[in-house]
This record gives C-alpha cells, structure tokens and sequence, in this order.
C-alpha cells in the first residue's frame, strides 16, 4: 500500500531546472525520461557511440553536423567523388585525394567551357530584342566570362581550398542558368530572382520588389516583393514573402480573376538540391489580391508572412546554404 503511495505521488521531472514542464506521478517518470519522445532535455549517449553526452532536442543536429564519426559524402561529390568517410576523417581525405579533386575540377571545367561557348554563339543572335534585355545579356555575359578565366588562373596554380573551389563551381552553375534565362524576350515562368544586401535589407526593414515577370506569353505580369525583416506574424522571426499582380500589357486578353497555382522556391546555393518550397494558390485568394489591377500599378499582395523561419534560413550545414555572400535566390514558377 505504502509503494504504490509513494509512486502515485506527483512530481516535476529531474531537468525542470533547464526548462522542461513535465510533471507527473513518480510511477512514469523513468518512463518520460528513457522514451525517445519523452523529455528533450536528457542528456542521452550519441547515436553513433562518438563518447558525447547531448540533450536529446539537439542529438540530431549533433549527429548532422559536428559528430566526428558520421559517415558523410566528400565536399566534391557533385563533381564525381564518391568517397564515404566518417567527418573526422575529411580532411585527411581531401589532403590525399586533391589531385583526384583537381582533375574532376578541370572536367568539369571543361564542360562548362563548351556549353559558355555555346551560349555566346546563342546571345550573338540576339540583336534585336528589347534594350533591357540586351543590357542583361552583356551583364551576365561580362560576369561569366571574368569567372571562367580567374578558376582557370587558381586551377593553375594548383592551390585551390576544397571550400573555394566548390564555391567558384556553384557561382559557375549559377551564371549558366541566369545567361539561359536572359535569353529569353520576355521574363516568363520558370525566373530566377536574386536579391542582394539581404542584411541592410533586415536591418532597414526595408520591402524589396523583384523586377517583372510574367506567368506564360502573353500572361499575368507579376512581381515578388521579399520583406528580409519580416511582415505581420512573422516580423522579427521570419522571411516574409508576397506575390504581387501588375498592370500588364496583355490583360484585356485574359481571364480574371487570376485562379494559379505558383511554386515559390527558396534556392539552395551549394547543391541542385535541398531547395526550400512553397506552394501559393491563387484559388482562394482575395479579389483585391486576384483581380485585374485597374487604379494602382500593383494588385495587393498574396503570400506567406512566414515563408521560412530566421533560424533555418541562416542554418548553414554539409547539405544547404540558403544564404550566401549576403545574397538569396528564389525559382517562381507555375505548378
């Protein structure tokens, strides 16, 4: 009688002093302390028997980015390195295979000389389109070719850190696909949009608008307008971001009001994946969001007060850097 008094009483659990609100009787509290969905604040062995004590909430992210006997890719796994190694053993590996890394480096290079050769053949045919476009072909053009001869000139001296060297072959990617999209007359779905000073733009809580695009030829014009500080529910936590509808040149020729469906994705700048996406319909939007824009040159916005929390988006690991060199890309495009 006296035992099952005893575990019937009601108690706090033993990390209530670094924040966790369980309490319960002292028959569950080994129970809440031993399940794996139970207190997050136990201090729990690692995973991958590393010797390291970690709360539970964060032995996740202990195992993703700092536990020295997780198995990971090579840094240069998108350019053909295959190796598997445990994270305390990178550095050793990159040292002896640097070689093996340069050599996949100038393939690549190699690949990307002639698909640059191939661009310029194409914008050398692009004479007669608008003049904002012409001057966005020779920007992208001018930036790309200064990029292509400095990795020539670092791969050359053979010196190159494994951390520049993937840096310089994602701005290389990046400058491919913009000379593509600048190719085009018109800026349609799919577009890249970067923004740049993300920071004087948080700390000036400053709203950013895209240039135009439109949904399809002859389409909706529109525009994205990115609040760094955020707007609303999610200022001072989250990126905010909104689609707007503009007064277009083809309007008399649609539909309204506006019934898409738009994929918003937040670009990963070190991988072709991990992006971050959202889906923004247009279906059940307001009519002075979906309407046709008649008195002012912007419809109101459409979007997500919290599109992607500041933690996560300044989260930097193996997989994602969502911003880099103070700078962001979103892909809009229709779903």
């Amino acid at each position: 009688q006296i035992d099952r008094e005893v575990k019937s009483l009601l108690v706090y659990c033993t990390n209530k002093e670094k924040g966790c609100e369980w309490q319960g009787e002292l028959n569950y509290i080994n129970n809440h302390l031993g399940n794996s969905d139970g207190c997050q604040f136990e201090e729990v062995k690692c995973s991958n028997e590393c010797g390291k004590m970690i709360e539970r909430r964060y032995l996740t992210s202990h195992v993703e980015t700092e536990c020295p006997l997780e198995m990971i890719q090579c840094d240069y796994h998108n350019v053909g390195c295959e190796v598997r190694m445990a994270r305390k053993d990178q550095v050793k590996h990159k040292k002896e295979k640097m070689e093996d890394h340069l050599m996949m480096m100038q393939l690549r290079l190699a690949k990307t000389e002639s698909k640059l050769e191939s661009t310029e053949k194409r914008v050398s045919k692009l004479e007669s389109i608008e003049k904002r476009v012409s001057r966005l072909e020779v920007m992208v053009e001018q930036r790309f070719e200064k990029r292509v001869n400095r990795l020539e000139v670092m791969m050359q001296q053979m010196v190159i850190s494994g951390e520049r060297q993937e840096e310089l072959l994602v701005s290389t990617r990046w400058f491919l696909h913009l000379s593509s999209v600048a190719a085009s007359c018109d800026q349609v779905c799919p577009v890249i949009v970067k923004m740049t000073q993300f920071s004087k733009q948080q700390q000036g809580n400053a709203r950013w608008y895209s240039e135009p695009f439109y949904t399809h030829k002859k389409g909706y014009k529109m525009c994205l307008r990115v609040d760094a500080a955020g707007n609303g529910r999610g200022e001072g936590t989250h990126l905010s971001v909104f689609l707007y509808l503009m007064k277009g040149p083809h309007d008399d020729e649609l539909r309204w009001p506006l019934r898409e469906k738009f994929e918003v994705k937040l670009l990963n700048q070190i991988s072709d994946s991990e992006h971050y996406r959202v889906s923004c319909s247009y279906d059940n939007a307001h009519s002075y969001s979906a309407g046709r824009v008649v008195k002012h040159d912007r419809a109101e916005g459409w979007g997500f007060d919290k599109f992607i929390s500041n933690e996560d988006l300044h989260k930097n690991c193996a997989k994602y850097h969502f911003l880099k060199g103070d700078c962001i890309f979103f892909r809009l495009c229709k779903v």
